[in-house]
């Protein structure tokens, strides 16, 4: 058992309590909070285990998104049957695996050092943890940015425009949204000027709340 026995409380990941060898045991589901900094950027655990039929939660933090090279490594997820999410800020880095073990990793504050890891075994701190994860994966925006499992605007946005609008209401920049799409930042205000006049909205966050009820995106939650 990684962290001991039912009850047992939070303790430092030893050399077989990595994120990647916690990975490496799931059987049916990971619930992953994914945020940077990154020991490795490789995904071919994920998507080995994706192939092998294991379920994926992933909600990313927009500084997972906007890291390098994010979008190809997050399409590949997403090919793969991986089931993601953004948010602006997560609360930690964290992997829960088939619900019975979970590894948290501390931010350190730089982007280039993970911090510590600790293991957590089944028992109400990872029942919080859980739960943690519902709420905050409820709570976020459903992330497509190849627009492939999006509302698709009921017909009303072409596939262009549904990846523009997953990007733009993701939490990133405009300057990360312009990079990952290879545009300059001026179009993607103009962009984003134009879905809100055809929605009659004065603000972002209005625009938001049209698309989520309009079909526009799947609404968080």
């Amino acid at each position: 058992m990684l962290a001991g026995p039912p009850g047992a409380v939070a303790q430092p990941a030893g050399p077989t309590g990595s994120p990647l060898d916690v990975q490496i045991r799931a059987r049916h589901e990971v619930l992953y909070f994914d945020a940077p900094p990154y020991l490795s950027v490789d995904n071919s655990t994920q998507l080995g285990q994706l192939a092998e039929g294991v379920a994926y939660r992933t909600v990313y933090g927009s500084e997972a998104v906007e890291y390098p090279g994010a979008m190809t490594r997050i399409d590949q997820c997403l090919e793969a049957g991986e089931q993601a999410r953004v948010t602006a800020r997560l609360p930690m880095k964290m992997m829960i695996v088939d619900r019975e073990q979970a590894v948290l990793c501390a931010f350190t504050g730089d982007p280039l050092r993970p911090g510590e890891a600790v293991a957590v075994g089944r028992g109400p701190l990872l029942d919080g943890l859980i739960e943690l994860f519902e709420r905050v994966w409820a709570e976020s925006v459903p992330f497509d940015p190849k627009g492939r499992f999006g509302g698709g605007g009921r017909g009303e946005l072409n596939d262009e425009e549904v990846r523009f609008l997953a990007l733009l209401l993701s939490g990133l920049t405009d300057d990360a949204v312009a990079r990952h799409l290879g545009v300059a930042r001026r179009t993607v205000l103009r962009r984003a000027r134009s879905l809100m006049d055809r929605a009659g909205a004065h603000s972002r966050m209005q625009l938001g709340w049209y698309a989520a009820h309009h079909g526009w995106i799947e609404a968080p939650g």
